[in-house]
């Protein structure tokens, strides 16, 4: 299994992150000349965005710098579309604080052009910063008093502030203008249904489906309706029908800003939040609609394959693996996957050719010199296998278990006792609180055969500092191996008997009769660490979890 303790150093990738850059530009650092009027937009690490948007976003932004640093002053008003430009895409590319910051400069530039105050209050809208939505419509609405979209957008801002008394007017009025009838109808509707006023909840929003049928978010209310009325099949009836779409609005400013949705990046970002939420169905199906538009991303192609295996396909996402490998043979992530598949389905050499593909690209490439090193000890290469280990050690990886399984494919190669021990007590200096350390160190000093080694008095005073800490089966087993090296073989054996437990539970020796039979026979273990000790050597690959938590640097 992937420890989490990767996942946790690695992070979670975010696509698209506010950060200080090496060095700025002139939107970061406004030139003098602008600079008391301006205000700073900093740049964003696209790095993990698809190709088509970090193109469009670079060459928006290239723009905004290339009239900032124009000899001649640029015309405001030009600046001021080209501030908008680039605050639109960064709108539709959900990176909303410079997207706001882009358009205050633009009503800086050009106060006349209404599209920059409605933008801004459009955004606070999504953002549930209602108070500065009304800000920046209530001051359109006074330039356009009569305006039925800003009466729509307005009354939408009021509802949610729950001024009902301000709303209603406002949205009576948008009511009356087809494009805006639904969605005014909607929240007309939901104010029904909170005076308790079913029959008038049932008009509003029968009347929104009757314009906008694709709108599913209306069954809901509707339901609730039909249920005050006492109508509960039909309520039934519109309970299943029930989805997230809202009544489109004819929003010509929206639909400017729709017609740049070019790329396939939003329907990613769904498909993500659908993988955090563990639907991966979901995600499977906004990855491949992503993929129609955007059928030469290897990044999200992956993701794909991730989310099919998660979803129960292994097969399928072995296909999209496939895939990127071969446009791609030297892909990282697609070839790890694939390695820890093979992993999965038995192919060892296959496995280990991957996780060495991997490795030859990035020497430092953690997940896959650890499951690189548990399929070289399990295939009983072992010193390969902690050279393997010590290489996922150094690239800063913090698994205790990478330490731990390193001096066991030591011990296997041939390594002396008396270079074990001095290892073994840095590791457990290095990983301290790591039950498994203490563990293998009791075992080597109650079983080592190396005279300057072994100490059955020092292994049963951690056997017992261990067991009164993590008393289960395996560690009351080590303690009863150092009773025995001890010389108090009675007091092991009855420790290791199914009736004498400790504490009245069955003992060890109902998880291991050999051990107890040698002890009961007065003979100790020939091997301190073997290899069919679970918690000395890796299990199968837990595939479940790779896929699922494996950081991936660019998931798109």
């Amino acid at each position: 299994m992937i420890p989490r303790s990767l996942v946790r150093l690695l992070g979670a990738v975010a696509w698209l992150v506010i950060a200080v850059p090496a060095v700025a530009d002139l939107l970061s650092e406004p030139p003098p000349a602008w600079r008391d009027r301006l205000q700073a937009v900093p740049e964003a690490d696209i790095a993990g965005a698809e190709p088509a948007v970090q193109g469009a976003l670079r060459e928006a932004r290239s723009e905004v710098g290339r009239l900032l640093g124009a000899a001649t002053a640029a015309p405001a008003e030009e600046l001021a579309a080209a501030y908008g430009h680039l605050g639109n895409l960064y709108q539709l590319y959900d990176v909303h604080t410079l997207a706001d910051l882009c358009y205050r400069n633009a009503r800086v530039l050009d106060p006349g052009d209404r599209r920059w105050p409605y933008y801004q209050g459009y955004l606070a809208l999504q953002d549930g910063r209602l108070q500065q939505a009304l800000d920046h419509f209530d001051g359109l609405a006074r330039r356009q008093p009569d305006d039925p979209l800003l009466a729509l957008r307005r009354g939408q801002a009021w509802y949610e502030l729950n001024r009902l008394e301000r709303a209603r007017p406002l949205l009576e009025q948008a009511a009356r203008v087809p494009g805006l009838e639904a969605a005014a109808r909607y929240y007309l509707g939901q104010m029904a249904l909170q005076a308790r006023d079913y029959a008038g909840a049932k008009r509003q929003l029968q009347r929104v489906l009757a314009l906008d049928p694709a709108a599913d978010r209306v069954h809901y209310p509707l339901a609730r309706a039909w249920r005050g009325l006492g109508e509960t099949e039909r309520a039934r009836q519109h309970l299943a029908r029930r989805g997230q779409r809202m009544p489109a609005v004819d929003d010509p400013l929206l639909q400017r800003l729709d017609a740049l949705r070019r790329g396939a990046r939003p329907l990613y970002g769904r498909a993500l939040k659908a993988v955090e939420q563990g639907d991966y169905d979901a995600a499977v199906t906004l990855f491949r609609e992503g993929l129609q538009r955007d059928p030469d991303n290897p990044d999200a192609r992956v993701s794909l394959a991730r989310a099919l295996f998660l979803s129960g396909r292994p097969g399928r996402a072995r296909q999209q693996l496939e895939t990127v490998l071969q446009q791609h043979p030297e892909h990282p992530l697609a070839r790890f996957l694939r390695g820890v598949l093979n992993d999965l389905d038995g192919a060892g050499e296959a496995a280990i050719d991957d996780y060495r593909r991997v490795i030859a690209g990035d020497s430092g490439h953690a997940g896959a010199l650890f499951f690189l090193a548990n399929r070289l000890l399990r295939a009983g290469r072992f010193r390969q296998a902690a050279e393997a280990y010590a290489g996922s050690l150094d690239g800063g990886m913090e698994n205790p278990f990478a330490g731990l399984y390193r001096l066991v494919a030591l011990h296997h190669a041939g390594e002396p006792d008396a270079a074990l021990l001095p290892a073994l007590r840095r590791e457990i200096e290095r990983q301290p609180g790591f039950p498994v350390l203490e563990y293998a160190l009791v075992r080597l000093l109650a079983l080592s055969r190396d005279p300057a080694v072994r100490d059955p008095a020092a292994a049963l005073a951690r056997a017992r500092s261990s067991l009164a800490v993590t008393p289960f089966p395996p560690f009351l087993q080590a303690y009863a191996l150092a009773l025995a090296a001890a010389g108090e073989w009675q007091q092991a054996a009855e420790l290791l008997s199914p009736e004498q437990g400790q504490g009245g539970r069955p003992g060890a020796a109902a998880k291991d009769g050999p051990v107890a039979g040698l002890v009961r026979r007065r003979q100790l273990p020939t091997e301190f660490w073997p290899l069919d000790d679970p918690l000395l050597s890796p299990g199968p690959v837990d595939a479940m979890a790779v896929f699922r938590e494996y950081p991936a640097a660019v998931p798109f």
